[in-house]
């Protein structure tokens, strides 16, 4: 393995083929993940595959005085479309970024200004763009309204446009109105070295657990379908819990903290809305790959493929129908051989489709086209 260089650089201090933008926080992740406190899969392939490229990445260092300036201008358009504009963190970086062959940006808040540097001929390398959810936010505002128009002239610029589920390529497609076959799915994958299942054979299991805080999370589903089940929510989300004195909710836990979570459920459920952005895969493969029965939300942005398989290694349940989660949650609360037999099968399938190699795979593929 290549050592890590300072706080972002990793590799033997050369210029970079790949550079890798996040919004914020992979330094502190980096250093957890060195002692075994994180997994992985949020760096995007970025620790794998430093064995086959010099790599690096940038984020967001903190308070300067263009970040101050910006700071006011961002927040106007994160009112509007739900997102930030990370502008200040493109041009901060725009000198690593312009030294590398190759840019990956992990998000659409980094990704359109890098798109917009890109478009105005300021960003020199090639640009991958994993898009998370852009084309529902757009939706949501409106496609002919004015940010929206431009938006989509910036997406037009980019080199490699990527998505994380065959749902959300065909909406992102729809949106820009261009082929599907021109965006690129990346599969998502999972550390099945960090989850696993942490609890003891003789360990109690009461609640059901439910994990998320993006936008796409149902929540109002779920309380109205869990009844009387004891049930562990742990999302930022403000949630009408009156009357509900079996539902437990937490906002914060470590990776470590939320690995015993799951361990230690019944159950994992992730209720979603409709949406073409494909919510809820990280939380879904981290409680499938601790062995857990999961009930999952088939959405417009499915990413299961033919992996998933209702009843086999997971539960499927439609979009908003509280009688059919309702069922599916008293079926697995009620028969814990069925309940078992579906989280087993569930960690055998994470471990051979959703490992995270099969996405380092597809990267390193686009990756080297690029370079």
């Amino acid at each position: 393995m290549s050592p890590v260089v300072g706080t972002s650089q990793i590799g033997n201090g050369c210029a970079p083929q790949v550079v890798w933008v996040y919004r914020r926080n992979r330094k502190q992740w980096l250093q957890e993940w060195m002692r075994g406190e994180r997994s992985s899969e949020f760096f995007y392939g970025l620790l794998s595959l430093r064995d086959r490229y010099q790599v690096t990445f940038v984020e967001d260092d903190g308070p300067n005085p263009f970040s101050r300036m910006w700071y006011p201008l961002e927040l106007i358009i994160a009112r509007r479309i739900g997102m930030g504009f990370a502008l200040h963190v493109a041009v901060r970086h725009l000198r690593t970024l312009n030294s590398a062959r190759v840019v990956i940006s992990t998000g659409d808040a980094c990704g359109l200004p890098l798109a917009l540097l890109k478009r105005i001929g300021l960003l020199r390398s090639r640009l991958i763009y994993i898009s998370q959810g852009l084309s529902d936010r757009i939706e949501a505002h409106g496609r002919q309204q004015w940010l929206s128009r431009q938006y989509r002239r910036l997406l037009l610029a980019v080199d490699d446009l990527v998505t994380l589920s065959a749902g959300a390529r065909i909406g992102l497609a729809n949106w820009l109105s261009i082929p599907v076959d021109s965006i690129h799915i990346l599969p998502f994958g999972t550390d099945c070295e960090f989850w696993h299942n942490t609890a003891s054979s003789g360990a109690v299991r009461t609640h059901i657990v439910s994990v998320g805080s993006d936008q796409g999370r149902d929540y109002a589903t779920l309380l109205a379908g869990s009844g009387d089940l004891p049930l562990h929510i742990v999302s930022q989300h403000r949630l009408p819990l009156q009357g509900k004195p079996g539902v437990v909710q937490t906002t914060e836990h470590t990776p470590l903290e939320l690995r015993d979570i799951y361990s230690r459920a019944l159950f994992v459920v992730i209720p979603l809305h409709d949406r073409a952005q494909p919510s809820g895969q990280s939380a879904a493969l981290q409680a499938m790959a601790c062995s857990k029965a999961v009930i999952l939300t088939k959405t417009r942005g499915w990413w299961g493929e033919a992996f998933l398989r209702d009843g086999e290694n997971c539960v499927l349940v439609p979009p908003g129908e509280v009688r059919a989660l309702q069922q599916a949650m008293r079926r697995l609360w009620s028969d814990s051989e069925i309940c078992g037999r579906i989280g087993s099968r569930a960690r055998e399938t994470v471990v051979q489709s959703f490992n995270g190699e099969r996405m380092v795979a597809c990267l390193s593929e686009l990756i080297c086209a690029n370079l």
